[in-house]
Parts: C-alpha cells; sequence; structure tokens
C-alpha cells in the first residue's frame, strides 16, 4: 500500500514538472498494474502516452493472480476495467508486443527506439472470432497458464486480453519451415500475414517511467527444490493458475501426477532471497509471507480439511493490517507454521507424494515430512 500511495505521489510531481516544464508527451514502459495506472494518472492530466509492453497484451503478472491480498477480491475484476480504460482513453496509445531498443537525449526530449514484433495478424481486419485458432493444429505448453495446459501456436493470451486479437508464437509450423497455412485458409477476413517482419519506430517523448514489473525466481537454479523434476512441486505462481476459475482446471486445485485433489500440502518461504549462496539474493521480497497466507486462506476455501504447512525464516508482514491477516490464516484449523528451512529428498514413484526433510525450532533435530496425497 505504501508503494502505491508512493508513486501516486511521484505521479503528480511527475505531472508538475511536466507542466510546467512543457514536456509533452510520456512514455511508460510497462504494461502491469502499475504502468497502466501510470498511464491513466497521465492520461486524465492530459498528457499523452505511450504504453510499451513486450508480451501480446497489457495486464502483466496480477492478470495471472487468483485473488489478491489482504482484501482477497478477483484480480481481473480490479486489473481488468483499467484495460479497457486505457484502451479507450484518447491520450493513450498502447503498444503491445513491443520492445525498447534504444532510448537518447535527456529530460524533456528524449528519442526511444521501439522494436514491434510480428504479431502475423493484421489487426485492423482481425474481428477476434478465434476461428484460427480452433483449426490450429499445433498445441504448446500455455505461458499465460505457467505451461500447465495446452494452447495453439495462433492465440488469444487470454480472455479479457487487450489488444483482444490473436498473434502467431514460434510453435507455428509455418514459421518452422513447414508450411502449414490452416489458419490463413479458414479466416475470413485475410486477417493472418505471415509475411510480416519485426519494425524499428522511433518516438519523442519528454519523459519516461520505467514500470518493468519482476521475473519471479526459476527455483530450477537450485536442486533441492526438485521443481521440473517432481510433477507436484509446483511454485507460487503456477499455484495462482491452478486456483483461479479462469486456470487450467477451472478453479480446480489438482495434482499434477493424476489430477487429484491435494488434501496435504506445503508451502517453502525465501526461495531465492535472504540467502547469500550463489544464484540467489540476499533481500527480502517483502510480499511473499503475506502472499503465502492467501494461499493458504483461498486453500482452505477450496477444501476445508486441507491440511497446510508453511515453513518460513520468520514471517514479516509489511503493509497496513497483514499482521492481522497473519493472525486470520494461523487461526484456520489444520494451520501449521514451523520456521526453518526445508528442502525436498525424494518422491515416491508410485503414488507421486513428495517427502520434505526440515529441523525442529526447539531441539533442531532433523525431521522428514511425509507429503502424502
Amino acid at each position: 500500500m505504501g508503494e502505491v500511495l508512493l508513486l501516486k505521489e511521484e505521479l503528480h510531481q511527475l505531472c508538475e514538472r511536466l507542466g510546467q516544464n512543457n514536456f509533452g508527451d510520456v512514455m511508460v514502459v510497462g504494461g502491469g498494474i502499475s504502468g497502466i495506472q501510470a498511464s491513466l494518472d497521465l492520461a486524465t492530466a492530459g498528457f499523452k502516452v505511450y504504453l510499451v509492453e513486450k508480451g501480446p497484451s497489457i495486464g502483466g503478472h496480477m492478470a495471472q493472480l487468483d485473488k489478491t491480498f489482504p482484501t482477497n477480491d478477483c484480480s481481473m475484476c480490479i486489473e481488468s476495467p483499467k484495460f479497457v480504460e486505457c484502451n479507450r482513453h484518447p491520450n493513450i496509445e498502447i503498444m503491445t508486443y513491443t520492445e525498447v531498443d534504444n532510448i537518447e537525449g535527456e529530460a524533456g526530449d528524449f528519442k526511444v527506439t521501439l522494436f514491434e514484433k510480428p504479431r502475423y495478424i493484421v489487426e485492423s481486419r482481425c474481428t477476434g472470432c478465434t476461428t484460427c485458432v480452433e483449426y490450429c493444429p499445433v498445441q504448446y505448453p500455455d505461458q499465460f497458464n505457467q505451461e500447465i495446459s495446452k494452447n495453439r501456436a495462433i492465440h488469444i493470451y487470454f480472455a479479457q486480453a487487450i489488444p483482444l486479437k490473436p498473434y502467431i508464437d514460434e510453435s507455428c509450423l509455418y514459421l518452422k519451415d513447414e508450411k502449414c497455412t490452416i489458419c490463413q485458409a479458414v479466416c475470413k477476413n485475410n486477417a493472418i500475414d505471415f509475411t510480416q517482419t519485426g519494425e524499428k519506430v522511433e518516438v519523442k517523448v519528454g519523459a519516461v517511467i520505467l514500470a518493468l514489473g519482476f521475473e519471479p525466481f526459476d527455483p530450477k537454479m537450485k536442486a533441492e527444490y526438485r521443481y521440473g523434476e517432481f510433477q507436484n512441486v509446483v511454485t507460487s505462481l503456477d499455484y495462482e493458475r491452478l486456483l483461479c476459475a479462469t486456470g487450467p482446471y477451472e478453479g480446480e486445485i489438482l495434482r499434477a501426477s493424476d489430477k487429484k485433489h491435494p488434501h496435504n500440502i506445503v508451502w517453502l518461504h525465501c526461495i531465492g532471497s535472504r540467502r547469500v549462496t550463489p544464484g540467489e539474493n540476499s533481500y527480502c521480497s517483502a510480499v511473499c509471507c503475506t502472499y503465502t497466507q492467501k494461499q493458504v486462506i483461498l486453500t482452505k476455501d477450496h477444501d476445508a480439511e486441507a491440511r497446510c504447512t508453511i515453513f518460513h525464516n520468520d514471517i514479516r508482514s509489511y503493509g497496513k493490517d497483514f499482521e492481522r491477516f497473519y493472525q486470520r490464516t494461523e487461526k484456520l484449523p489444520g494451520i501449521r507454521f514451523f520456521r526453518s528451512y526445508a528442502s525436498i529428498v525424494k518422491e515416491d514413484p508410485v503414488t507421486k507424494n513428495v517427502t520434505i526433510r526440515y529441523s525442529t525450532p526447539d531441539d533442531g533435530a532433523i525431521v522428514l515430512h511425509f507429503l502424502h496425497q
């Protein structure tokens, strides 16, 4: 909450400076919730805004979340109206599938070179009917759903995407020189164009706001977590898609190994942070503790009998009412908090259940926690 208030104050100060110096247009790099809100605030203040996003749609990681803490309101219910507002605002030009190639100049006079990647779709002709998606023969892991489900080589990134138009990714057979043109044949509006190439565009602006978001830590870097090796080990973003009604299992929490409901779930904190080992970060992310607690509460909403265990370094409840949120989680039945680092040691070859190794806080004894289904 403090970060949002700070952003609003900084935007207010920026608007004043831009107005005083007559800087003109502004570029916002990053189409997540911060970039979207910054664009709306600046555009409403009268500035022309270029909203640049490297992905095929604005929305960022918030679009992947099921709920947001501490209110546990629907993430997309909060964010999607802002998508529409951005798309309709006369002062905002949305540039998706676009990356910043170079910036030169000084405050008040920047020249930004952008690289627009080809979507292989003529957006002015496309109606978003998705007939092309139905006929596409290629299936590949869906990036939006954290590769849990499959998608087509031509597809709309997610249901509420802006722009609500498909794009063709690198898994397309035609782009692999296999000359598949099925989607082109079934498109009644001739909107598919395989001759498109990347294009460089230059834009002059008076100010640039970087709202670059974050990249999740890749636990595959640390063998002790067995992510990518054991089927039923998932990241927090994977779990968000499992929780979400628009996710791969339509809101059902199912194990990858047998598509059954898990009733005994463990969360490991501080993966990739608060460590001094190579490849990890020494700082605290400031959100993971409360983020985990939110997932525990939602898990209990899905299954009141679920047993949830949280292994943590310590609990850091940053933000207004976040301590109360922790207390709410702690009081739920079937919830256990253990202050201990933990590692994943083995997987049952038949049931695919996993075993967690950790030390007890009292005497430091090594304990094996068997995670049965």
